[in-house]
């Protein structure tokens, strides 16, 4: 979910810039940005040292998660945990607060699980309709051609995305990818968890560190996306405001990740569904 986000802060972020140029706000970007890195700094620093609900030490251990074995990623404990509203796939969520951790050759298959289904795929196709219709990106032209190259670029951001965030830099820095949802406690503490987990995650040893994986592969994916871009959307602040506009919507992102078995039972009625 938070891969596909990436690929929809491509096309707002293209509209944006298209406003900023009109108005001549690019030459505030630094100044966003440096207040964005001042903003994440407490949540680096509070994500770390409050733990924000997250069992580390000795968690309980669930009777699905105790009996799932090490060759296949413990993601989720049913089928429609896989999907939010039925349709969006959430693959890298996971209930099980002592899950192994995963191999490199599992976070790779979180990565092809997610870039080969098709709900992604088809929202690149509309988000490439629409971006045509509003002539985002510009530089790419109208008709056939046009929209070849704004799907492909789509493509292209939200696979680049997947793959940094899901199992590069993962990989590299031996750090969980997945979202462990926290699922207790009052309302607050869980908004301040999901607020956090863009900063902070958990390392394949159990512990607290500072998200690396996620911020420097939003930094990787939207500065290879200057490679495809129009000439006039390329450029280090327009890279600066699409990893900006990334963190934001991962948050909303996470949120309903968080919330989604209470969103599920007050839509579908039943008991939670995690």
């Amino acid at each position: 979910m938070r891969e596909l986000a990436d690929s929809v802060v491509m096309w707002s972020c293209g509209e944006k810039m298209r406003n900023a140029r009109a108005t001549n706000c690019v030459s505030v970007l630094p100044a966003a940005w440096l207040l964005l890195v001042i903003c994440s700094a407490p949540l680096l620093i509070w994500g770390q040292s409050e733990g924000v609900g997250e069992r580390a030490t000795t968690p309980e251990v669930s009777p699905s998660s105790s009996s799932a074995g090490s060759s296949s990623p413990p993601e989720s404990k049913s089928k429609s945990s896989e999907r939010i509203f039925g349709i969006v796939p959430a693959y890298n969520i996971t209930d099980a607060r002592n899950a192994p951790p995963l191999t490199a050759e599992q976070k790779f298959g979180l990565f092809a699980k997610g870039a080969l289904d098709p709900f992604p795929v088809a929202a690149y196709a509309v988000q490439a309709g629409v971006s045509q219709a509003t002539d985002t990106h510009a530089g790419y032209g109208q008709g056939l051609g046009g929209y070849g190259k704004r799907f492909g670029a789509a493509l292209l951001d939200g696979t680049s995305a997947r793959f940094f965030g899901t199992y590069a830099f993962p990989s590299l820095l031996h750090q969980d990818p997945r979202y462990f949802r926290k699922g207790d406690g009052s309302a607050w503490s869980r908004v301040g968890y999901s607020i956090t987990r863009g900063f902070v995650t958990r390392s394949d040893a159990g512990k607290r560190q500072p998200n690396w994986s996620n911020l420097a592969g939003k930094f990787t994916s939207a500065g290879l996306s200057n490679l495809y871009y129009p000439a006039e959307d390329r450029g280090p602040n327009l890279t600066l405001t699409r990893v900006a506009i990334s963190l934001s919507y991962q948050t909303l992102g996470n949120f309903a990740i968080e919330f989604w078995p209470e969103i599920h039972a007050k839509l579908f009625g039943g008991n939670k569904t995690k």
